[in-house]
């Protein structure tokens, strides 16, 4: 029996199936006073989080599941009403929390009872719940109208290589996921409104009923019956509708939420924001205190209270003005410089700095094994400005990745997100200083290749670009040396500065590394998932280049032959390949170029970079000659 009630403390699902069966056992199933005054409580603590959450929520998507509480919880009280309707009509009684709420709340009096029934359900019906109603309805219209907009401005940051497809897909995501929130909370809205009026239709049954009952079966005086029935009634009432109100604030405050981060901190700091306001505002209350029959012993510590605020506001701003202008020259100077590599944390992920500090001398070393080259130190800074539990890696002072984190293993995730990005943006973080240091090293191994290649063979600019060429394509070099002999070997001494091609030259360091670059893409069976392209189609692509080396390429075909290799590479990802494109040597480097915006993470080898390897290549897809159409 524990075991399976192990089983079941998880399993979610089985949980809310449960509960959703109880709320209709509700409408049919007599209650015990016991057990209403628990759910009864359990009603009310449940709308009070459901409040804290939306005030707590750094945006509405992270409680998309709010529709769907709304709707239980709706559920949940109405089925609460039959059960105390059943008990106060049947034993002219309702559990203590009822008895209690019909009695204090009243002070005994059931017209002052009943004004307060009618008052908080027309606060809750006219003010809160319609006007939160039109707010999801506008904001569902809204959303759903500028979705195409929306979904063609990631189209066009996707063609321009500002994004990638993972960060596409999503972008897309979330705007469905948001267009879908709105559309729920417009519809879950009309739940709140109907329980509102379900409300006031149940006061009056019981009243009506309870007095029917009261007179014509239990034989009990008017005034008796009246009493008594009336202050069950209210009390329930009551009882309903002030959980009701609660949640109808918090489906306001979801629908009405224009900006990001906690609703808690949002407010004080954009209220109290500006010092002319505080001032405006406590010299009107000051001057109305003066007012005959004001009372000035309880306006004026506000309206002061007012004024001091603005005057601390203003004398901060002066602070930080004159800290701006006595900033010294050389702190400006600091300022001003971009950073190799960036990563700035969130406010609620600040205390982590020190941790992600220390894990800055391992990654740093994994990826000086993994790629050869030793990255520039990491600097780490605030971004109190933003989202609390977002961080950003910025490359050169360019973002190229933002996360929240949604997960406990929070510097797991840092940590290896850091990884990924500096491994693909590995050639932009090389620069000359670290091809110096890379020589002088070599010189050390084998000074005699290093002195006939540099400078008389090639300059530290060309050799720059050549290692960039490689490590744009994740090819690691480690074996640095073998790349200068390969250099050596196939630059002619007598060859000028301007005959020399980079990328030509990065096409040959990599047929004589080809075993390794081929061997890092087998999967466990130390297989080869292949996509390779029509002999026409490379056909074609040889065929558009031009003497200067460039590709004179329609760009609708350029479109289509990206399109198809998009689709072959997505139905293998799907099937947990990883797909790699082989071509021919003369046509490699060039679908790189065509491809490399859309598709900068595919790998693509020649045929004389698998040579004697084609056993262990598993063809999984073609591009056909459709793309020539």
């Amino acid at each position: 029996m524990k075991e399976k009630l192990r089983q079941l403390a998880h399993n979610p699902e089985a949980i809310l199936a449960i509960g959703v069966l109880g709320v209709v056992l509700l409408l049919v199933v007599p209650l015990p006073p016991i057990c209403l005054d628990t759910f009864l409580s359990l009603s009310l603590v449940l709308s009070v989080m459901t409040l804290l959450l939306t005030l707590y929520v750094e945006n509405a998507l992270e409680f998309s599941a709010f529709p769907s509480l709304l709707l239980f919880l709706t559920l949940f009280r109405l089925g609460l009403n039959i059960s105390s309707t059943r008990m106060i009509l049947l034993q002219a009684r309702a559990g203590d929390i009822i008895s209690t709420f019909g009695g204090f709340v009243t002070k005994g009096s059931v017209l002052v009872g009943l004004i307060l029934f009618l008052l908080l359900t027309i606060i809750n019906f006219i003010v809160v719940t319609k006007g939160a109603s039109r707010i999801a309805e506008v904001a569902a219209r809204f959303t759903l109208e500028a979705l195409p907009g929306r979904q063609m401005g990631i189209d066009a940051e996707l063609n321009a290589g500002m994004i990638n497809r993972q960060e596409a897909a999503q972008k897309r995501d979330k705007i469905a996921e948001e267009a879908e929130f709105y559309g729920a909370m417009d519809g879950a809205s009309k739940f709140v409104r109907g329980d509102a009026i379900a409300s006031i239709v149940i006061t009056f049954v019981n009243i009506i009923g309870g007095l029917i009952i009261g007179i014509g079966v239990k034989h009990l005086s008017t005034f008796t019956a009246f009493g008594t029935y009336t202050r069950l009634t209210i009390g329930d009432g009551l009882v309903s509708q002030i959980p009701s109100l609660l949640i109808s604030v918090g489906a306001g405050v979801m629908v009405t939420r224009a900006s990001k981060g906690s609703l808690g901190r949002a407010l004080p700091k954009q209220i109290l924001g500006n010092p002319k306001v505080l001032f405006l505002a406590g010299a009107l209350l000051l001057v109305l205190s003066f007012l005959p029959g004001m009372p000035m012993k309880v306006m004026v510590p506000i309206s002061t209270l007012f004024l001091v605020a603005g005057w601390m506001r203003l004398n901060g701003e002066k602070k930080e003005l004159k800290k701006q202008e006595s900033l010294p020259t050389d702190e400006i100077e600091k300022s001003i410089i971009v950073h190799p590599l960036e990563i700035e944390l969130g406010l609620n992920l600040i205390q982590m700095a020190d941790q992600i500090h220390l894990e800055m001398g391992n990654i740093r070393n994994r990826l000086a094994k993994k790629l050869g080259i030793i990255v520039p130190a990491f600097k780490i800074s605030d971004s109190l400005d933003r989202e609390e539990n977002a961080y950003q890696i910025k490359i050169k002072g360019i973002r190229v990745l933002k996360k929240i984190l949604k997960t406990s293993c929070a510097i797991e995730e840092i940590v290896k997100n850091i990884e990924t990005v500096v491994t693909s943006h590995a050639h932009e973080l090389l620069n000359r200083q670290e091809v110096s240091r890379l020589v002088e090293n070599a010189r050390i191994f084998d000074a005699v290749v290093v002195s006939e290649l540099i400078p008389k063979k090639l300059s530290l600019g060309q050799l720059l670009k050549v290692l960039q060429n490689l490590l744009k394509e994740g090819i690691a070099i480690r074996n640095f040396v073998q790349i200068l002999e390969v250099l050596a070997d196939h630059i002619p001494v007598d060859s000028s500065s301007e005959k020399i091609d980079p990328d030509v030259l990065s096409e040959t360091v990599r047929k004589v590394l080809a075993r390794g670059i081929f061997e890092q893409f087998f999967d466990e069976q130390e297989i080869i998932h292949a996509i390779t392209l029509d002999y026409k189609v490379e056909k074609m692509i040889l065929s558009s280049i031009r003497k200067e080396g460039h590709l004179l390429l329609r760009p609708i075909t350029s479109q289509k032959i990206t399109q198809s290799l998009c689709r072959l590479h997505d139905g293998a990802t799907k099937k947990g390949l990883k797909p790699i494109v082989v071509t021919q040597p003369e046509t490699r480097l060039l679908l790189r170029r065509i491809i490399e915006r859309q598709l900068p993470s595919l790998p693509i080898l020649s045929y004389a970079e698998v040579c004697g390897e084609e056993k262990k290549i598993r063809a999984i897809g073609k591009v056909t000659t459709d793309v020539l159409l």
